[in-house]
């Protein structure tokens, strides 16, 4: 098989590959032994030239040339990559990350697998673009970019399958669900806001603030220790990031409000085994040279 690696590029936790091979078909039983090793390793695809078909247990995607699709290699049980008329080569983008990445429910993640999302419009067509760009434009990039990149995918393919969780008729969530979508990505949105609350949301959202807390319960959780957690792991990356280097750790943890710098470094330590200093200190030794 001809086979060409035109660009592998890691973006933090996230890699961006382009490949381009000659026609490709794969099979595999349904009860792979290695499956458990892809359970929570998610795939992006964005064909570019040719047609891709991949077929799990309960359904078959086929998407078309710059559209978007999400699969779990561990339900995989087969896949056939095809050139078009008058030529041998399949092109693609393919961008793999970790589940836990991606800050929507298991559930609603796993409901978009193996569904085709079209990128003419809207926010798939920004991140089929997007994800196009960070293939080719692999020259221009330094190190220092990599989690900053990686964190604008991550949040772009986020709101691509909130999106299409919400729309899509096939698989529209409850109304419940749906709204703590829209509350998980309107804290999202608005993290860095030091008034943003348990009271605000509910405001924003028309329901009372017992109603809030309960589905909030439901998820085995609480308002309040989820927007913690995101700031958290903002705060992370941030002193995980060379181009902040030189900024005090007080000011990111202000960054996102956290006021007490005593307050903060004993959340971030609980969070990570680390205080934030000794973390920074720790991601610059293992930082690219």
């Amino acid at each position: 098989m001809v086979y060409t690696c035109q660009s592998d590029l890691t973006f933090g936790a996230v890699t961006v590959k382009r490949k381009s091979f000659a026609p490709l078909r794969l099979l595999r039983p349904a009860q792979h032994p290695d499956a458990d090793d892809y359970a929570d390793h998610y795939q992006l695809i964005v064909p570019l030239v040719g047609s891709a078909q991949l077929i799990s247990a309960d359904n078959r995607a086929i998407p078309r040339v710059g559209d978007v699709l999400l699969h779990n290699m561990a339900r995989v049980v087969a896949a056939c990559f095809h050139p078009p008329e008058g030529s041998d080569v399949v092109d693609t983008v393919m961008v793999a990350f970790p589940r836990p990445l991606i800050s929507l429910p298991v559930e609603h993640l796993d409901s978009v697998l193996g569904t085709t999302i079209p990128a003419d419009q809207g926010i798939a067509a920004l991140l089929s673009k997007f994800v196009l760009d960070l293939a080719s434009g692999h020259d221009s990039y330094h190190p220092s970019d990599g989690p900053r990149l990686g964190m604008v995918l991550t949040d772009l393919i986020a709101a691509t399958l909130l999106h299409t969780a919400e729309t899509d008729p096939v698989i529209v969530p409850s109304n419940r669900d749906a709204l703590v979508l829209r509350i998980k990505a309107f804290i999202q949105e608005h993290l860095r806001d030091p008034h943003l609350s348990p009271r605000m949301l509910a405001i924003e959202h028309h329901i009372s603030t017992s109603y809030l807390h309960r589905i909030f319960q439901e998820q085995n959780a609480t308002v309040s220790s989820y927007i913690r957690s995101l700031r958290l792991e903002r705060a992370r990356r941030d002193l995980a990031d060379p181009a902040l280097r030189a900024v005090p750790i007080h000011s990111i943890a202000a960054k996102w409000c956290f006021s007490a710098s005593s307050a903060f470094s004993h959340a971030f330590r609980r969070a990570y085994g680390l205080s934030p200093k000794d973390f920074r200190q720790e991601a610059a030794h293992h930082a690219p040279r």
